[in-house]
Order: structure tokens, then C-alpha cells, then sequence
């Protein structure tokens, strides 16, 4: 997972190091040196006609100079925020791989999850053969990626975005923003206020801590998006129906294979500052003709600008199936 965070990051890290430098630059292009403060010296450029002169710089260089400073600022942000989109995606491929092999219910049994799954029409897929006249038949190489939809009503898909959502909470804003936490998450928003309270005990006497916890987590809930995909191989037997009677080894449609590796992939709309992000949300016209792609990428949403950051995380599956054979054997001889 670092290894992704450092490749996602390593751009913003150089426009951050660009931002310190012009900063720099500017200051030193201003007449100002060393970097230091007196108020005697701000007095003095007030005092006189030459001090007017010299203030002349600093008017002209203030404005570019702050927003310089908030630029920084919120390329730090977004480098914090490529860092929790990843440890978000990490949670929910987490949450994924212990409750998806898990049996909640009698509709998502073990392996289960949601209605059904689909082929990903993005990826390259191999079909299995499952003729037994084909002289192929049997194990072959490559395999079929599948897009398992988003089930409001799933009871594991609601933990994978439970997962995501809590670990999203710290770079979302806490003002007050028109949202509510729906009653299907009220148990995590109260297990948060009580988490919280517990770490920083002196809050219990803020009565606004609790309303801003809320507001982090209705605005997480909102501005996220999860994608689960997973690969089978085609080394496994194929994913279709055997319509074998009472048969618990047949796969169902909602069934993953025991080995099958989970991709999840996070997309959460950060909310930028005020400031830098309606400056960011203007097309700039390049010099080469191209589109500019980050204001193409912000989006307004509740009234505030909002920058996507993305991240995948894979992690293979290890279902029950594979030993419910053994655990029968083992109960037939004892």
C-alpha cells in the first residue's frame, strides 16, 4: 500500500516544493532578505515619502504572496487526503475480505454478497471452457473479472462502506453543511461520538463536538464512492449454475470463488478551501491547446468545490468452502 501512496503523492509533493520556492522567490524579489518581522520596520514604511516607495513593493507582491501561502496549504491537504483515500481503500478491502467468506443472514451466505455480479466490460476477459466434448476442457490460463453492484440493502456491503466511511472521516468538514446521517448509519455515528469522547475526554464539555462528528460523517457518506471487482481464475471451476439438487459445492449467483482476489476501489470528492478551490475550479487556457485537467476534475457539490482522489487497493479472498469437505470427514469419524 506505501508503495502506492508514494506514487500517487510523488506529483503533488513537486508542486508543493514549486509553491515553497516561489514563495521564497517572491519574498526575496520584494526587498525583503531575510525573512523576519519588526514592527518598527513596518512603522518605518509608513513614516515617508521613501517609505511609501518601499511599501510599493510589498502591496504589489502581498495579494500573490497569500495565495501562494494558500495554494501550499491545500497541496498539503490533498497529499494528506491521497493518504487516507488509500488506507480507506485498504479498510474497505479489509471489511471485504472478512465479511464477504462470512454468513449474515440466509440470503448472503458463505461467500455471498448482494444480488449478483456482472462481467467487467473494461477488462480483458477469457472465458472459460465448460463444453466437456472441447479437447480443452479442464483448467486453462487467465480468468474473468466480475463487478459485484452496489446493494444498499447488502448487510456486507454495508460494513466494506462503514470501513471506507469511518476511515474518510478526518479530511472531511466539520461546518454544517445541510446533511444528515441516514438512520441506516446512526449505530456508527454513535459508536464515533463515543470513541471520540473516550480518546479526548476534555471534549465532553463542548456541546458542538458531537454535531460536527455528524457532519463529518454525513458529508463522508455522501462524497464517496465504492467500486468492488474481483478476478477468478480460470484454473477454479467455472462461476455458473450446476443445478445440482441440494448440493452445497454448486456455486450460487451471488457466489465468489473461495480463492479469488477482491479489488476495491475508493473515490471520495475532498472538499477544498474556499479560497483555492474556486481559483482551481477556473479553466486556464494552456498554451498548447489542451484542456485544463484539474479544473475539468472539480466539481461543486453542496456549495463547496470538491477535488476527486482515488485509490485501489487488492487482496485475495480466502472463503469457508474449501473446507467444509474436511470439516464433514472429521464429523463422520467422531
Amino acid at each position: 500500500m506505501w508503495r502506492a501512496v508514494v506514487l500517487a503523492s510523488w506529483p503533488w509533493a513537486l508542486t508543493l516544493v514549486g509553491a515553497i520556492l516561489a514563495a521564497v522567490v517572491l519574498l526575496r524579489w520584494s526587498g525583503s532578505g531575510r525573512i523576519s518581522f519588526r514592527w518598527t520596520r513596518f512603522a518605518d514604511l509608513v513614516r515617508d515619502d521613501a517609505g511609501a516607495v518601499q511599501s510599493l513593493s510589498f502591496v504589489l507582491t502581498l495579494p500573490i504572496f497569500v495565495l501562494l501561502m494558500l495554494f501550499i496549504v491545500q497541496v498539503s491537504q490533498i497529499m494528506i487526503g491521497t493518504v487516507v483515500v488509500h488506507y480507506a481503500a485498504f479498510a474497505a478491502a479489509r471489511a471485504a475480505q472478512v465479511w464477504i467468506p462470512a454468513r449474515v443472514g440466509d440470503i448472503e451466505l458463505e461467500n455471498c454478497i448482494g444480488p449478483g455480479y456482472y462481467p467487467d466490460p473494461t477488462a480483458e476477459q477469457i472465458l472459460p471452457i465448460v463444453d466437456p466434448s472441447d479437447p480443452n476442457y479442464g483448467p486453462t490460463s487467465g480468468g474473468m473479472t466480475f463487478i459485484i453492484p452496489y446493494d444498499p440493502d447488502s448487510p456486507k456491503w454495508q460494513k466494506i462502506v462503514t470501513a471506507a466511511v469511518l476511515a474518510l472521516m478526518p479530511i472531511c468538514p466539520s461546518r454544517d453543511l445541510g446533511l444528515s446521517v441516514p438512520p441506516s448509519t446512526a449505530a456508527a455515528a454513535q459508536l464515533v461520538r463515543q470513541a471520540y469522547l473516550q480518546n479526548v475526554p476534555s471534549a465532553s464539555g463542548i456541546p458542538r463536538v458531537p454535531q460536527r462528528l455528524e457532519n463529518k460523517l454525513a458529508y463522508a457518506l455522501i462524497a464517496t464512492e465504492i467500486e468492488l471487482r474481483f478476478f477468478h481464475s480460470n484454473q477454479e471451476p467455472p462461476l455458473v449454475p450446476y443445478f445440482l439438487e441440494d448440493d452445497i459445492y454448486q456455486f450460487r449467483p451471488n457466489e465468489l470463488g473461495f480463492q479469488d482476489t477482491v479489488t476495491v476501489t475508493v473515490t471520495h470528492h475532498m472538499a477544498l478551501l474556499p479560497g483555492p478551490g474556486k481559483f482551481l475550479a477556473r479553466a486556464v487556457r494552456r498554451s498548447d491547446g489542451l484542456p485544463d485537467k484539474v479544473a475539468q476534475e472539480i466539481e461543486v457539490r453542496n456549495g463547496i468545490a470538491t477535488y476527486p482522489l482515488r485509490a485501489s487497493i487488492t487482496l485475495g479472498h480466502e472463503g469457508e468452502k474449501s473446507v467444509v469437505p474436511y470439516t464433514y470427514w472429521l464429523s463422520s469419524i467422531f
